[in-house]
């Protein structure tokens, strides 16, 4: 395989060394596509692919690679988002009336519609169509709002299907909330967290079409806010982009939806997860393993 295939990647991705991206194709992204190639051999179906992670840790960038690699192999993909299943923007203002709290999207995704994009992209028949909504997170001063759909006509063999809180579940030990983590920091924060906490099981039969889950776990996740931050170096040199203080509130925000140190860290331990792979402060892939390991490791 050329390698030049990677190059757009990497000129988009300044991150991501070559010689780092060449050692992760051997260790993790060679193995994984081999595993998802095996879980194909004995369905028609297209499998859905569940990619799990905090922001800023490489979850559209590792869809990007394995996608080339399955393509060079004769399999055809396509990466989808749980960011694509927000509400509306005039759905989230009906939310805001009943609960003001929301003052961003957060645990605000469209289930059916999620439910039903994922379920027609597996049991896909040739003449179908399928419409996927297309969301722009930009506009709505930031909030976003949906902008139209786009039409898929081709069976995939493959769906990667990503999301910051992706396979997220329900804790039943509300305490876990007040231990002062990050974040959780007013009594009015912990009981945002504790609310949005028990939203989380209308999301069992989205998470139930998963049928390979791989969590991209962030140990240090704090480490988040620095990634952020450098992101928006860019940004604020144009006179755009948040300052420190803004993604720090905008972080947090989300981190009371699902906390990286709560339902992401016990996503990573859960039996049900297939692989966990460890993302090292500097972006680099580490360890790729089994929740027990994880478990173990990463108590």
């Amino acid at each position: 395989m050329d390698f030049d295939i990677f190059q757009p990647i990497i000129s988009r991705r300044p991150e991501i060394k070559e010689e780092t991206l060449k050692k992760d194709l051997q260790k993790y992204y060679l193995p994984f596509a081999q595993k998802l190639i095996n879980l194909k051999q004995n369905t028609s179906l297209g499998a859905v692919v569940g990619v799990s992670a905090i922001q800023g840790a490489g979850k559209t960038t590792q869809g990007e690679i394995l996608e080339i690699l399955l393509n060079h192999q004769g399999h055809t993909s396509i990466h989808l988002s749980i960011d694509d299943h927000y509400i509306t923007h005039k759905q989230l203002n009906e939310l805001r009336q009943k609960d003001p709290r929301f003052v961003r999207r957060g645990v605000t995704h469209d289930i059916p519609l999620a439910v039903k994009n994922l379920t027609d992209l597996k049991n896909f028949k040739e003449g179908m169509e399928v419409q996927i909504p297309i969301y722009d997170k930009g506009i709505e001063n930031g909030d976003g709002d949906r902008v139209g759909f786009k039409t898929v006509n081709k069976k995939p063999d493959f769906i990667f299907y990503d999301g910051w809180m992706l396979g997220a579940k329900k804790v039943s030990d509300e305490t876990v909330f007040e231990k002062g983590l990050p974040a959780l920091d007013t009594p009015e924060h912990i009981q945002f967290a504790k609310d949005i906490n028990k939203k989380l099981d209308e999301y069992t039969p989205l998470w139930s079409l998963i049928d390979f889950m791989d969590v991209l776990y962030v140990p240090n996740y704090e480490i988040s806010l620095k990634w952020r931050d450098q992101a928006e170096e860019a940004l604020r040199a144009r006179g755009e982009g948040m300052s420190s203080d803004e993604i720090k509130e905008f972080v947090y925000y989300f981190w009371r939806s699902v906390h990286p140190g709560i339902q992401i860290k016990n996503l990573a331990h859960d039996d049900k997860t297939d692989q966990v792979v460890i993302i090292n402060d500097d972006h680099s892939t580490g360890e790729v393993l089994a929740p027990n390991q994880v478990k173990m490791m990463y108590p």
